[in-house]
Parts: C-alpha cells; structure tokens; sequence
C-alpha cells in the first residue's frame, strides 16, 4: 500500500446508553479497505494521481515536468444510536396501546350486533306476516 497507494475506509459506531455513565460509551471501530487490491482488474490499482508543473526556459521554449503521486487516503464513516429512558413517552405507548386493545375487543361485535335480533326468531316465522300464509312460505328479511 506504502508503494502504491490505497483507500481505507474507518468506520466508528457509536451505541450508547444516556442512563449509564458517559465513561461506558465507547466507540467501536472498523477497518476495512475500499479500492480494489489487485492491479489486474482496474485501470489503476490504489490511490494514485498525476500532476504537471510546466516551466518557460529563457528562451521561451515551454516544458512540464509530469509526476505521478501516491498517497493513503482515509475515509471515514460514523454512526451513532443512544438512548435515554423517559417515563411520559413510556406511559403514552402504554396507554395507547390498552386502549387499542379495547377498542379491537369489541369492534368485531359491531357489525353481528343488528344481527342478533335476527338470530332470537325461529326458522321461518315472520311476526308481521299475514296469518293466512302458510308456516313454510314466510321468508323474512
């Protein structure tokens, strides 16, 4: 890599506890290398660049001096979660969700509840029917 060049990629998470002691939140770090290692399958292999410095000599003839550098470059990434234990968001969640339990209870009811009238009558009698009809013909509705 000294030769060459290269990309490495430092990543830093941060996972805290805000209740705990800032002394317990430590940062964990990964390395990991980010161009692409071997030479043969890239254009040009680690992290390098080309510049040019050009020159007038005194007789005005123009020249550069073309050098192609290398170099380490870092990138780094950093992530972070934490946390802190609150009681009033604790008691919304709690109350929110026993008072959606309690509306799911009953909401299945709802629709059967004009149904149960129903359900009392017996099979094929119709109090506002004729009482010349015969028993078996009265459908009701």
């Amino acid at each position: 890599m000294a030769k060459q060049g290269g990309v490495i990629g430092i990543q830093i998470e941060w996972d805290c506890d805000l209740d705990k002691d800032p002394s317990e939140c430590n940062p964990r770090y990964y390395f990991k290398r980010l161009d692409r290692r071997f030479p043969g399958n890239s254009v040009s292999s680690g992290y390098n660049f080309r510049f040019a410095k050009y020159y007038r000599d005194e007789a005005g003839v123009e020249f550069r001096t073309l050098m192609k550098a290398y170099g380490i470059r870092f990138d780094i990434m950093v992530n972070g979660r934490a946390g802190k234990f609150n009681i009033i968001p604790t008691i919304i969640n709690v109350a929110s969700g026993v008072a959606l339990m309690g509306v799911v209870s009953t909401s299945p009811f709802l629709p059967l509840y004009p149904l149960s009238t129903r359900a009392a009558l017996p099979q094929g009698s119709c109090p506002d029917a004729p009482k010349e009809r015969a028993e078996g013909q009265c459908r009701c509705q």
